[in-house]
């Protein structure tokens, strides 16, 4: 087995994981990712707000073109696999291969004035989105060890939640003086050319040489035949289902169903800012403020109950936003509630959930052990935007009780985490068999 990049005899070992000279990756990612969701994350908060309230389209087409964009995303993740593990690419040209994509597609979206444009930048921005997770996290677990892995994700989560949170307070802002969503979008895309040459200046190549003549394409049937991944991806399809409907829909549900941006028309930019602060502070900016102490204090928690938790409050949280649509009084207050659940929710979720995954691969492999993993992306972000499009179409009753039927599922989730609990005890058994028959 080689040596980790983390371990060495220098008295630099001693210090604070994050203050190590091998942590300096993990910082350049960090803010490559806060850049990244600047960029991609706001714009993807806004379009459903301003195709339906400003361009006119229905929210059903909306989230059609949104959920597009997701199942480019399969693609995406599998290409960003592959280009990840394959010796001739490495993680660093697939990020640069992704920071191209969103380029275009932020561009494309300040063109786009119909359905069919709108799909063709969302086709982008899923391409992108699929080949940035896979090769991201690839580069991150390639310098981290096991005991560090949730910490080092823990401040990509942070810079997750500090790049998207300006983007959205920043986007917000924006619209409410120019009320130009063309603007905005190309905003967007200087932001992300910003994160395209922090890439190609300060990121390197983390895929270790020894590993040159893994079978690239062989590693995506190895990791379908892991029955904790598949285990795995299915819960981890409601997870970012959840994730999904929060960033896409509930945005909607907010602000044409419960009316909380505005008493007047929710078209103004004025609503649209409204909403957009309400997300920044209870949903993002909390979640940025508990990340590092949640991590802190769950750390030692077996990983599948800390999911087992995470679950729990989705579920909970759905509860409240479904609270928040059918009262006549306090809008504000169940809403807020709602959203700060909902935020503890994801931040226990973020950091761990990659974690697992590192355990399961297998070095060769870890970036078709992902780009599989990360199929849930891909499929929870076609579900969501869909699903959450087409119930806003419908009556208020409708739109209330998806967010109840949401809350039902995530009960049914916990048996699926059961299962993977006890799938996982029995690859470790297997694991200190092996090694006792070698030792023997």
């Amino acid at each position: 087995m080689r040596k980790n990049l983390l371990e060495t005899d220098s008295p630099k070992a001693h210090l604070p994981f994050l203050l190590q000279p091998a942590s300096r990756q993990v910082w350049v990612q960090a803010i490559a990712r806060s850049l990244y969701q600047a960029g991609y994350g706001s714009i993807q908060f806004f379009i459903p707000l301003i195709f339906v309230n400003q361009v006119g389209l229905s929210a059903t087409a909306v989230g059609i073109g949104i959920g597009s964009g997701s199942l480019a995303g399969i693609i995406g993740h599998l290409l960003g696999g592959y280009l990840a593990d394959a010796p001739a690419y490495g993680r660093k040209r697939a990020l640069l291969f992704s920071a191209g994509l969103a380029i275009l597609a932020a561009i494309a979206l300040a063109l786009s004035q119909s359905l069919p444009m709108l799909i063709a930048a969302n086709l982008l921005m899923g391409l992108s989105a699929g080949c940035y997770w896979t090769a991201a996290d690839a580069s991150v677990i390639d310098v981290t060890s096991s005991e560090h892995r949730h910490k080092a994700f823990a401040v990509l989560v942070l810079a997750d939640s500090l790049g998207g949170g300006l983007g959205i307070w920043g986007g917000g802002i924006l619209l409410s003086l120019v009320h130009e969503a063309q603007i905005l979008f190309l905003v967007g895309s200087f932001i992300l050319v910003v994160f395209l040459l922090l890439i190609a200046l300060a990121v390197t190549e983390t895929r270790q040489e020894h590993l040159e003549h893994a079978d690239t394409l062989q590693g995506f049937v190895v990791a379908l035949r892991d029955r904790s991944l598949i285990l795995f991806v299915l819960v981890n399809v409601l997870f970012t289902t959840y994730i999904a409907l929060v960033s896409s829909t509930l945005p909607l549900y907010f602000t044409n169903v419960a009316s909380l941006g505005s008493q007047s028309t929710p078209a103004t930019g004025t609503a649209i800012a409204n909403i957009a602060n309400l997300y920044t502070w209870c949903y993002v900016g909390l979640g940025a403020i508990l990340q590092v102490p949640i991590v802190q204090v769950l750390g030692s928690v077996p990983r599948v109950r800390v999911l087992g938790i995470s679950m729990v409050l989705w579920g909970m949280g759905f509860i409240l936003v479904w609270i928040s649509g059918t009262v006549t009084s306090m809008q504000i207050v169940w809403a807020i509630a709602s959203l700060s659940v909902l935020s503890v929710a994801a931040t226990i979720y973020k950091p761990f959930a990659p974690t697992i995954v590192a355990e399961l691969a297998p070095e060769s492999l870890r970036g078709a052990y992902l780009a599989i993993s990360y199929q849930c992306w891909s499929i929870g972000y076609f579900v969501g935007p869909v699903l959450g499009g087409w119930a806003m179409d419908q009556s208020r009753a409708i739109a209330r009780s998806l967010w109840g039927v949401a809350a039902i599922s995530a009960v049914f989730s916990l048996f699926i985490l059961y299962f993977l609990s006890q799938s996982l005890v029995s690859n470790s058994i297997a694991v200190i068999e092996d090694a006792e028959s070698v030792a023997q």
